[in-house]
């Protein structure tokens, strides 16, 4: 029986532990590399800004391991309860910018309104896409029925009024912890070799392609949508890559390797509503040879089905818990940690991928919200300066909507993906180039 809590969760103590994975990032982010994403619905109106204050005021607290703010002990940060709902700002240009994590009092997630969009952002301290998502339902039905649409409650929707579940605010990582030997170790990979965009470096690149379309191509090689989409990135990798050494410039590293990840709630039987993703990392090693793209798409389609396995996943997870329970990394204190996770992400977790892609699946709603919704999409974290380009995907309607996060002056790896999905008969419509 899922053990019911109330919505002053813990006001004894009156904070909680970073998940495994959010311990990561009050070491890695700064002003660019904000670890900040989006989630964007594109209403049929224009936002009624009152109606969306006390939308979010409202919602805000269903999800009370949300309303916390970033505060430092000793040995490590924790978050503490402030029950205080995310402030509400006009949507600006550049997407994804940083919190000021150290202001005490300051929840780590915004809501952006402009036009008829409204916007979530969460930085990734707090949850991943998948939970963030689960808050934005929320916010989005309570909005809509506040704005005169009369919806009815869906089962699925954790909506206002409904019980918080312990399990929410669980540390899946940890739950489900188990010795087993750690995953191979990788070569450093390739990346993009453009030059970086004076700062603010962010740029996006937004289009809509049809599931359908992308889905049929897809089946033609017996793979998944995010494997097919997989596949296409990392031939369009090899491109620019072999472009470069045309040019005569020297290519040392010849490994291209993206990270995918992966939603272990689908693993594991978890309800939590924070982090809880791992990667899978398929790759294609151009010391072998140049690739033909059915190599390639047989290549991802087996690496990533295999690494996926919950058998083989877990020993990231394992990994990743083992390093944070040893003694001789719990009794360093907190700066002393924060320089040692800085340098570790500097020197190996930067450097293991040329790009990242995510793909948050299919969103259904209930069908009296989706009549009044035509889009949503999504914005990925701004990449560090070595991947310098990142990819995410979200479909809605029908419409797979494709997001791309670039630090660099060039757009040529954007321009070779939907290049080839074009000449695959795909429709490639863009929709927003910043």
């Amino acid at each position: 029986m899922p053990q019911i809590i109330d919505k002053k969760i813990n006001q004894e103590k009156n904070w909680i532990t970073l998940d495994n994975a959010a311990k990561l990032f009050p070491a890695i982010s700064n002003r660019e590399l904000t670890s900040v994403f989006r989630l964007t619905a594109v209403l049929q109106k224009p936002v009624v800004y009152q109606a969306l204050k006390e939308s979010v005021e409202t919602t805000s607290g269903r999800f009370p391991y949300f309303s916390v703010s970033l505060r430092s002990g000793f040995f490590w940060h924790y978050l503490e309860y402030i029950n205080k709902p995310p402030r509400i700002h006009p949507e600006g240009d550049i997407p994804c910018v940083a919190f000021a994590v150290k202001r005490k009092g300051e929840p780590l997630f915004r809501i952006l309104a402009r036009d008829n969009r409204i916007s979530v952002e969460f930085i990734h301290i707090l949850t991943d896409g998948s939970g963030a998502f689960e808050y934005f339902k929320s916010l989005l039905f309570t909005y809509l029925n506040l704005t005169g649409s009369k919806l009815v409650a869906s089962e699925g929707l954790m909506l206002p009024g409904t019980p918080v579940r312990a399990e929410e605010q669980e540390d899946g990582y940890l739950r489900f912890f188990s010795r087993l030997p750690p995953p191979r170790n990788l070569v450093k990979a390739w990346h993009v070799p453009f030059r970086l965009n004076e700062k603010p470096r962010l740029r996006t690149l937004r289009a809509e392609i049809p599931v359908a379309e992308i889905l049929k191509e897809a089946r033609k090689y017996n793979v998944s949508i995010t494997e097919y989409v997989t596949a296409v990135y990392m031939f369009s990798l090899q491109k620019i890559y072999l472009e470069e050494k045309a040019k005569g410039h020297r290519q040392k590293r010849k490994v291209l390797r993206c990270e995918v990840p992966v939603n272990m709630r689908n693993k594991y039987p978890s309800m939590t509503m924070r982090n809880f993703s791992l990667f899978v990392m398929p790759e294609i090693d151009l010391r072998l040879g140049i690739y033909e793209f059915d190599e390639v798409v047989r290549s991802v389609h087996y690496q990533i089905r295999a690494e996926s396995e919950t058998k083989q996943i877990t020993r990231f997870l394992s990994s990743n818990v083992h390093y944070e329970k040893l003694l001789m990394i719990r009794i360093l204190p907190l700066f002393m940690k924060k320089m040692a996770i800085a340098a570790i992400y500097r020197g190996l977790g930067s450097r293991r991928s040329s790009g990242i892609i995510t793909n948050l699946g299919n969103i259904t709603l209930p069908m009296g919200m989706e009549a009044l919704i035509d889009n949503i999409h999504v914005t990925p974290t701004p990449p560090n300066t070595q991947v310098r380009v990142t990819c995410s995907i979200v479909s809605y309607k029908g419409i797979m909507n494709i997001c791309f996060s670039n630090l660099t002056e060039k757009k040529d790896l954007e321009r070779h993906i939907l290049t080839h999905l074009a000449s695959a008969g795909i429709k490639v419509k863009i929709t927003d180039n910043k």
